[in-house]
C-alpha cells in the first residue's frame, strides 16, 4: 500500500472531514497577490469552525494544530479566521486558514501551484476542530491515486465531505451548482456519452455568451451540472438500497470512478471543438496521428497537411488540452516534430514563475480562458493567450 493510501486509510473514522482542492496561485501566493492563507468556501468553514461565524467582534478566529504528513515540515499552530471587515471598516468578507509557515510550507510553495491537496480536519469529542492533517500530492501518480476515489478534481472546484464517505469512492459532495434540467427518460436506463450531454445542452439552454472564453466556462459549468444530475439518478438509489456483497460495492465504486475520469478527459476537447466551429475555425483535425503514433488533441489544418512534406511548417499548428498542466505539460512536447511552438490549453489557476519560465524555454505557449488570467502572476499575464486570440490568430494562418 502506498504512503498516500496508508494516510487516507488512517482517516477512515467519523472524526475526520476532508477538504480537497487544487492549490490556486492565490492559495500559494504565486499570483503576486496579498491574500493570506488557503481559501475554503464560507459554508465549509462555518461547518468546521462555527465559533468564528459572527460579527460581534472584528476578525474572530480559532487556532488549531496543523501537521503535514506528505512532507518533512514542522508542526504549526494555524489560524481559522473570519475577515468580517465589511461590517466594521472595510469591504472584506471571507474566511481563510492562515499562518501555515509561508513559502516553506508545502501548501504555500509556489512550485505546488496546481497540485492536488487534502486538508483532513479532525473534530474532538467536544465538537471543536482541533487538528488539521495535510497531504499535498508530490507526483502525478499520487494525484491519480486520489482521483481514483474522487473522480477528477477540476481547478476552481473542491470536495468537502466526511472522510468515510469519500473513502467509500461513492458519495462525494462537490461545490457544483445543480440546475433543474429535464432529464430524458432513456438516460434513466443508460448513461449518455459526453457528446450526447453537450448536444442536449444546446437544445435545452440558450447560451447568450458569444465571447469564446466566457462561452467555454459557461458551458463547462452547465455540462458538469447535468452530468452530476444524471449520475445521481444512476447511483443514489443503489447506495440507499445497500449492497449484498463487498464485490458488488467495489464494482459500483469502480464504475463511478471510471465514468467520471472518462467524462472529464474528453469533455474539454468536445467543448473546444464546438466553439472552434461556431467561430469559423474549421481547419483542424482531432487525434490525427503524427510521428511514433502520437496523437495531438488538435492539429491545424489537418493530418494530411502535416504529412505533406511540401506544406509549409509555419502554417502548421497544434493545440494540446490539459485541464491541469502542473507536471503534465511536458507530456505534449514531442507530439508533432514539425511544429516548433506548442500551444497548450489549460484551466489551471496559475503556475509558478519557475514553471512558466520552463514552459517558455521549451516553446510552450499557454492558452487560458481570459477570466483566469488574473490567477497568474502579473509579471507574465501579458504572455498568456486567450481562447479568442488563439482562434483568431489560427484562422489568419489559412486566409489566402
Amino acid at each position: 500500500m502506498s504512503s498516500l493510501k496508508q494516510w487516507l486509510t488512517s482517516k477512515d473514522t467519523d472524526s475526520w472531514t476532508f477538504y480537497i482542492k487544487r492549490l490556486s496561485a492565490n492559495d500559494t501566493g504565486a499570483s503576486g497577490g496579498h491574500q493570506a492563507g488557503i481559501y475554503i468556501p464560507k459554508d465549509n468553514m462555518v461547518e468546521l469552525f462555527p465559533s468564528i461565524n459572527h460579527t460581534r467582534e472584528k476578525n474572530p478566529d480559532h487556532h488549531l494544530t496543523a501537521i503535514t504528513s506528505s512532507h518533512n515540515f514542522p508542526t504549526k499552530q494555524v489560524r481559522a479566521i473570519y475577515y468580517n471587515n465589511k461590517f466594521f471598516d472595510g469591504t472584506r468578507n471571507e474566511m481563510r486558514v492562515t499562518q501555515w509557515g509561508g513559502r516553506l510550507s508545502p501548501l504555500q510553495d509556489h512550485e505546488n501551484t496546481g497540485a492536488l491537496c487534502v486538508l483532513a480536519f479532525h473534530k474532538s469529542q467536544t465538537g471543536y476542530c482541533d487538528l488539521v492533517d495535510v497531504w499535498v500530492c508530490r507526483s502525478i501518480d499520487e494525484e491519480d491515486e486520489l482521483e481514483e476515489l474522487t473522480g477528477e478534481v477540476l481547478p476552481g472546484q473542491s470536495i468537502f465531505s466526511p472522510a468515510k464517505q469519500i473513502l467509500s469512492g461513492l458519495v462525494v459532495r462537490y461545490d457544483w451548482k445543480s440546475i433543474d434540467y429535464p432529464i430524458p427518460m432513456k438516460w434513466h436506463e443508460s448513461f449518455p456519452s459526453g457528446a450526447e450531454l453537450i448536444k442536449y445542452l444546446s437544445q435545452v439552454i440558450t447560451f447568450n455568451e458569444e465571447n469564446p472564453d466566457n462561452a467555454l466556462m459557461q458551458r463547462r459549468e452547465a455540462e458538469y451540472s447535468l452530468f452530476r444530475r444524471v449520475e445521481e439518478i444512476h447511483v443514489l438509489d443503489l447506495i440507499k438500497n445497500g449492497f449484498s456483497s463487498v464485490d458488488e460495492f467495489i464494482s459500483l465504486a469502480n464504475s463511478v470512478s471510471n465514468r467520471r475520469k472518462s467524462r472529464s478527459g474528453k469533455s474539454l476537447e468536445l467543448h473546444l471543438e464546438h466553439i472552434f466551429l461556431e467561430n469559423a475555425l474549421s481547419s483542424f483535425e482531432t487525434q490525427a496521428v503524427t510521428e511514433n503514433k502520437k496523437k495531438p488533441d488538435f492539429l491545424f489544418p489537418s493530418g494530411e497537411s502535416y504529412h505533406d512534406e511540401n506544406y509549409p511548417n509555419e502554417k502548421l499548428r497544434m493545440l494540446a488540452v490539459k485541464t491541469t498542466c502542473k507536471d503534465r505539460w511536458r507530456q505534449v512536447l514531442n507530439e508533432a516534430d514539425r511544429i516548433q511552438v506548442v500551444y497548450l490549453f489549460t484551466l489551471q489557476e496559475g503556475v509558478s514563475k519557475n514553471q512558466f519560465k520552463e514552459m517558455t524555454d521549451s516553446n510552450v505557449k499557454l492558452v487560458v480562458p481570459l477570466s483566469l488570467h488574473k490567477s497568474f502572476h502579473k509579471d507574465f499575464r501579458g504572455e498568456l493567450i486567450s481562447l479568442e486570440s488563439f482562434i483568431e490568430s489560427t484562422k489568419a494562418l489559412y486566409i489566402d
